[in-house]
C-alpha cells in the first residue's frame, strides 16, 4: 500500500502557496486603465474649464499603437497601460497665466504655471490659421520607402482638441507625417514645417521633453 504522506506533503505546500499568493496580492495593488479612463479624466478637467469666464484651452493627446508602459505609484499601486498608453497634455488660460497639467493611464499630475516661448506664443494668436490649415500625409521621395523606422512612426500619433472663443476644431497627424530629413523627407515636408499647428507642436514636444528631463511631472495619486 503506499503512503499517504507525499500526498499530504503536497497538499500543505499547495496551501502555503495559495496562502503566499493571496497575502501579495491584498498588498500589491494592481491597475489596468485605457484610452477611455485616460479620456474621462481630460473630460472632467475640461467642464472645469468650462465654468470659467472665457474658456481658452487645448489639448495635445500622444500615443504609439501597442505601445504598453508601466509605472510604480506613490501608494505602492502597479499601474500599466491597457494595450496601449496615453498622454494627454493640457493647457489653459487662469488669471493672464498659462497653466498646464498632464494626465495618462495612471491618473493625473499636478499641474503648473509655465511660461510659453515667444514662437509657442506666437502659434497661439494664430487661431484662424490652426483651425484652417491642414497637414498633408507621408509621401516619400524615394520609391519603396519603407524602412522600420518609418513603420514604426507609422503607429505613433498625435491628436490635437482646441477650444478658442466658444469655438472647438481638432486636428490629428502622425509623427511621420513632420519627417523632413534625409532619406525619408516627405514631399509635403516644406508645406507641413510652415505650418502654425506645426511650430506649435515643435515647442509643445520641447517643453514636455524639458519638464521630463527637469523631474516637473508630479503624480497627484
Amino acid at each position: 500500500m503506499l503512503s499517504k504522506k507525499p500526498n499530504k506533503i503536497i497538499h500543505f505546500i499547495m496551501k502555503k502557496i495559495i496562502f503566499i499568493l493571496f497575502l501579495t496580492m491584498s498588498t500589491f495593488s494592481f491597475s489596468q486603465n485605457d484610452e477611455a479612463f485616460v479620456d474621462a479624466l481630460v473630460a472632467q478637467k475640461m467642464a472645469e474649464l468650462e465654468m470659467q469666464a472665457n474658456p481658452e484651452y487645448f489639448y495635445r493627446k500622444e500615443y504609439c499603437d501597442g505601445n504598453s508602459q508601466a509605472f510604480t505609484l506613490r501608494n505602492g499601486e502597479l499601474c500599466t497601460s491597457k494595450n496601449t498608453y496615453y498622454a494627454v497634455y493640457l493647457f489653459w488660460r487662469e488669471d493672464e497665466n498659462l497653466r498646464f497639467q498632464k494626465f495618462d493611464n495612471c491618473g493625473r499630475f499636478s499641474p503648473f504655471t509655465i511660461s510659453a516661448s515667444k514662437q509657442m506664443a506666437r502659434s497661439l494668436k494664430e487661431k484662424e490659421a490652426l483651425k484652417a490649415e491642414k497637414i498633408r500625409p507621408f509621401a516619400s521621395n524615394k520609391l519603396n520607402d519603407a524602412t522600420s523606422e518609418n513603420s514604426a512612426m507609422q503607429s505613433c500619433h498625435k491628436e490635437y482638441k482646441f477650444v478658442f472663443e466658444g469655438v472647438t476644431f481638432e486636428k490629428s497627424f502622425k509623427d511621420i507625417d513632420l519627417v523632413e530629413k534625409s532619406k525619408k523627407e516627405s514631399k509635403n515636408a516644406n508645406h507641413n514645417k510652415s505650418l502654425a499647428l506645426v511650430k506649435l507642436e515643435g515647442e509643445i514636444s520641447e517643453l514636455v521633453r524639458n519638464f521630463e528631463t527637469a523631474g516637473k511631472f508630479f503624480r497627484e495619486n
